[in-house]
C-alpha cells in the first residue's frame, strides 16, 4: 500500500503550529462570548494547521497526538450542537 506524504520543513511546521494555536485561541474566545457560529467555525478550521508532523499517518502517531485530535473533534462536534440547540431557541 503506498503512503502519501507531505513535505513539511521546520519554517513550515512553525507556521502551522503558530497558526493552529491562533485558530483554537480564536475558537475558544468566541465560545466565551457565546459566539458559537463562529467558534465552530475556527475549531472546525484549525486542523487544517495540523500542529503535528504532517509526514506521519494518523494510525501511526503517538497515542497523545491521537488523543489531542480526537478530543479537538469532540470539541468541534459540542461547538456544532451548540449552534443548532442555539438556533433552536
Amino acid at each position: 500500500m503506498m503512503e502519501t506524504s507531505a513535505k513539511t520543513n521546520a519554517q513550515n511546521i512553525r507556521f502551522q503550529r503558530v497558526a493552529y494555536g491562533v485558530f483554537l485561541l480564536a475558537g475558544i474566545y468566541f465560545l466565551i462570548r457565546k459566539d458559537y457560529g463562529n467558534a465552530l467555525l475556527f475549531f472546525g478550521l484549525a486542523p487544517i494547521f495540523d500542529p503535528f508532523d504532517a509526514k506521519i499517518p494518523f494510525g501511526k502517531r503517538p497515542l497523545y497526538q491521537k488523543i489531542w485530535l480526537v478530543v479537538h473533534v469532540i470539541i468541534t462536534l459540542v461547538s456544532l450542537a451548540l449552534v443548532i440547540a442555539y438556533k433552536a431557541w
